[in-house]
């Protein structure tokens, strides 16, 4: 029914683009971040913070509280000397601290002077292969050219990470940098190169692509102590922890985006940190399973979507693939630390099964205007001479006037199931069969076909001329008891080829309408409308209530026969959009 080459061709195409989609998946995995919500937060590390309340001690403490403790007597504004810097760091590593990672940058001397980087490195020659430094890395636009800056600790130290993280296009932290991107960006520097600050503290080797953070909420969800409490934490609260010391005050500025929001710099490192000695690091798939996925999604795609019958069918294929592939990425995600590339996932099967359903549909569209076309050709004799009788504006003018008709609906009960199960051809066939029997009806008793809706008829009687109420109600009951009896016989030839006989209902009113014609003066058609249409319509969808009466019949056309119909009550309902409840009954038989 659709092109097939075309949207087969288009499944491939978001496997073409994959290289560009990797940013459009970051946005996926803040999505995945948000659903999972918090995490519990580990133990390790714990983060000395130099926070807003330690930065303004003189508005927290007295002068003489603040004389008690050499630590707070100098802490003020910011920078702080580093020689207090290194004495927070010997507090915690005198209590027991396994390490004291720094994310302050030392590359040039102290503002204090140089007695100050003098006593930073004595208080620290202790403790020299527990302390890790920090080196950052930029890049300063001058002119057209992009130059980059690699800040080394002006201190030697065994141990230095680099507190460069990879940020997504939407500029939100994601990952810690892998040796690619190490080999890429500091090949123009001396070695050695420092690697990730988050690798260095936790002693493990640098993974050679990105491992995204494993960040577990907001801001202060990982351990976190102000620096100037330092020395207020209950013993064996430092035993064994690394400290990651960084400032976190908003005023000094360093707050950079995450998936829970901003956080500073040295919450996202302690993350980053958490990250790799957990070792819940996001990873991308492995090379073969990464291969097979691409190449297996698209074939996977294309069978499933060849199922689909019409173009509904297979847009709700493509939909569902689409949900498989964001779910199916959502648990590699929380579950294995995959990265999928969720985009590719979702836009394969939603290009794919979107051209596809386009086709299908005009296509579809197509067969329904030439099968409307054909029948609507088929009026009653009674309109032909009418029309040939009284040629007048009623059929060559937009307008209408009121009258008094009996107006029928009839539709199949629960044929789109089985018109799927149907080639077109087949369907074309089986649809021409049927609204044959039943328009022969409508037909025979001198009634409007109005129009063909899908699988449904609706036919008047009483309209454009009366004969009168009761010899058109007459006329409209032996037009419904006729296309009972035409769709039985029909039925017995289905059955007999093997084919699921067909049922109908059938809904038949007696009212005031306004009739006469819709549209402009090219193209008319003539119809009816009100109040009675409405009801008559809803006596139909009725009737799937009660599959042993498929006709049923209003109390107002019921009174116009009261001793000529058989007929089975079943009460007052209230039908969809009407005002008051309506008696309907169960057309039997003629009596």
């Amino acid at each position: 029914m659709s092109r097939g080459p075309i949207w087969s061709l288009a499944l491939g195409l978001p496997l073409l683009l994959s290289p560009w989609l990797g940013g459009v998946d970051s946005q996926w995995s803040v999505l995945f971040f948000q659903l999972r919500g918090q995490r519990p937060a580990p133990a390790d590390p714990v983060l000395l913070a130099v926070d807003a309340d330690s930065l303004a001690l003189d508005q927290l403490l007295t002068t003489a509280e603040r004389r008690a403790s050499s630590l707070w007597r100098r802490m003020g504004s910011w920078p702080w000397p580093r020689e207090l810097q290194a004495d927070l760091a010997v507090a915690v590593l005198e209590r027991g601290a396994r390490q004291v990672v720094f994310n302050i940058v030392m590359a040039g001397p102290s503002r204090y002077g140089p007695a100050d980087d003098a006593a930073f490195q004595q208080r620290l020659a202790p403790w020299r292969q527990r302390v890790v430094l920090a080196a950052s890395y930029g890049t300063s636009e001058q002119g057209q050219l992009q130059q980059a800056h690699l800040q080394m600790p002006l201190y030697s130290f065994p141990r230095v990470g680099l507190t460069a993280l990879l940020l997504s296009p939407q500029g939100l932290v994601q990952a810690i940098p892998g040796r690619r991107w190490f080999e890429e960006n500091l090949a123009d520097f001396a070695p050695p190169h420092p690697a990730p600050l988050a690798d260095v503290a936790a002693g493990r080797p640098t993974a050679e692509a990105p491992v995204g953070i494993d960040f577990t909420g907001p801001a202060r969800r990982l351990p976190q102590v102000p620096a100037w409490q330092v020395l207020q934490q209950p013993p064996g609260f430092w035993r064994g922890r690394t400290v990651l010391i960084g400032a976190t005050a908003p005023e000094l500025g360093d707050q950079q985006e995450t998936p829970f929001g901003p956080q500073s710099g040295a919450q996202v490192q302690a993350a980053a940190l958490a990250t790799v000695e957990q070792q819940r690091g996001f990873r991308a798939m492995p090379a073969p399973w990464s291969g097979l996925l691409l190449g297996g999604w698209p074939l996977l795609a294309g069978g499933l979507l060849r199922r689909g019958r019409d173009a509904g069918a297979t847009a709700a294929i493509a939909v569902a693939l689409a949900v498989v592939g964001v779910t199916t990425s959502g648990l590699g995600w929380a579950l294995v630390q995959s990265l999928m590339p969720v985009t590719f996932l979702v836009a394969t099967p939603l290009i794919g099964g979107g051209l596809r359903a386009w086709g299908q549909w005009r296509q579809e569209s197509r067969e329904r205007a030439y099968l409307h076309q054909i029948l609507a050709r088929k009026v009653s004799a009674n309109l032909l001479r009418d029309i040939l009788r009284e040629p007048g504006p009623i059929w060559t003018q937009v307008g209408g006037s009121r009258a008094r008709c009996v107006v029928l609906f009839t539709d199949l009960v629960e044929f789109t199931p089985m018109g799927a199960d149907l080639q077109p051809s087949e369907l074309f066939t089986l649809l021409n069969r049927y609204f044959e029997v039943i328009a022969a009806a409508v037909i025979a008793e001198d009634g409007l076909l109005d129009k063909f809706i899908g699988d449904a008829l609706m036919a008047e009687f009483g309209v454009p001329r009366s004969r009168g109420d009761e010899v058109e109600a007459l006329a409209a009951v032996r037009a419904a008891l006729g296309m009972r009896a035409s769709l039985a016989q029909l039925n017995v030839e289905l059955v007999a080829a093997g084919r699921p006989p067909l049922r109908q209902g059938i809904g038949l009113h007696f009212g005031d309408v306004m009739a006469g014609n819709l549209g402009s003066s090219q193209r008319l058609e003539f119809t009816v409308i009100g109040l009675s249409v409405i009801v008559a319509s809803r006596l139909e969808g009725l009737s799937r209530q009660f599959p042993d009466t498929p006709i049923l019949i209003s109390g107002d056309l019921l009174a116009l026969l009261p001793n000529q119909l058989q007929v089975k009550p079943l009460g007052r309902h209230r039908l969809k959009g009407l005002p008051d409840p309506v008696d309907v009954y169960g057309l039997l038989d003629l009596i």
